[in-house]
């Protein structure tokens, strides 16, 4: 596993910047896995759930927000070591996003959770019904049909297309190569299967590489993703300072909150589910060999099982 390397500057001259980055990928859990990091008193979240300052540049677009606006979202800043945004997005954004990223935030660290992108795509589907990106009608396989049409036209990667991108970006070695050789040692892998693993030390782990004292962050039962069905729309109001306020009352936490409101959803069909793992079983293979020249060494079964 990947050593632990000297901590970021604390910032950008001028600015408040962020200093660690969770940059990916989306419906893998990253809002728990930021959620988890944050109980240690050194950690920042900011006051938004989603930055998304160089989103933009995922369909070409330049970045619309300066450095000064980027400050605001950490402006109760108190002096904890690391400043943590979670912008998932990030990850497929391409070689000049992680250029501008690498100019603007000299020393981030980089944070990336991944998940078995068979099982990823059902999840991305149901949770882009659920939020009225797709129409109800849309059957998962007709959604698995366009998506890899789309790819073999090299067209998903247009804004216009973007719901139907998540097959593309399940190719993991495609975007992650990319982070890898701008950051090197400081980025680290992390796999949302193994987060979920009860008495998991994941976390633990990452707070050590970032050269904090597990031991110091607030203990919460339970394990730190759980990230198997979409989660409601009202859960992103819930998570903002005036929603917890407001649910306190109710709730012990936004964990037990987000179990009751976690709906059961079908599982995929096998059928599906077989065609989408023989279609990443190369992508898969590549992956986990580059991963285990990196010195990862605990890959979930996805990647355990290709290799």
């Amino acid at each position: 596993m990947p050593h632990p390397v000297p901590a970021p500057s604390m910032t950008t001259v001028g600015h408040l910047l962020p200093n660690l980055l969770l940059a990916g990928v989306t419906h893998a859990g990253a809002t728990a896995l930021a959620s988890a990091l944050a109980r240690h008193p050194e950690v920042k979240l900011p006051a938004v759930r989603r930055v998304d300052h160089y989103s933009p540049m995922r369909f070409g677009h330049p970045v619309q927000a300066t450095l000064a606006d980027y400050d605001r979202h950490f402006a109760t800043w108190r002096g904890q070591r690391y400043r943590l945004e979670r912008s998932p997005v990030y990850f497929d954004g391409g070689r000049e996003l992680i250029e501008r990223v690498a100019r603007d935030l000299p020393g981030v660290r980089v944070l990336i959770v991944l998940r078995d992108p068979a099982e990823r795509m059902w999840v991305s589907y149901q949770d882009k019904v659920s939020r009225g990106r797709l129409p109800r009608a849309m059957s998962y396989e007709t959604y698995v049909e366009h998506c890899l049409t789309l790819r073999g036209n090299d067209a998903d990667r247009f804004e216009g297309n973007r719901y139907f991108r998540t097959l593309s970006s399940g190719v993991y070695l495609d975007h992650l190569e990319g982070w890898l050789e701008a950051f090197g040692e400081r980025v680290r892998v992390v796999f949302a299967e193994n987060l979920d693993l009860p008495g998991s030390s994941t976390v633990d782990e990452v707070h050590t590489w970032l050269g904090l004292d597990p031991n110091a962050r607030a203990p919460r039962g339970g394990s730190a993703v759980t990230s198997d069905a979409p989660e409601p729309a009202w859960l992103e109001t819930f998570e903002s300072d005036g929603g917890r306020r407001l649910w306190s009352s109710l709730a012990g936490s936004v964990e037990l909150v987000r179990r009751v409101a976690r709906i059961r959803l079908p599982r995929q069909s096998d059928r599906l589910r077989g065609r989408l793992e023989r279609f990443y079983a190369g992508p898969n293979q590549r992956l986990a060999v580059r991963l285990r020249e990196a010195g990862y060494r605990d890959l979930p079964a996805w990647l355990d099982a290709a290799a």
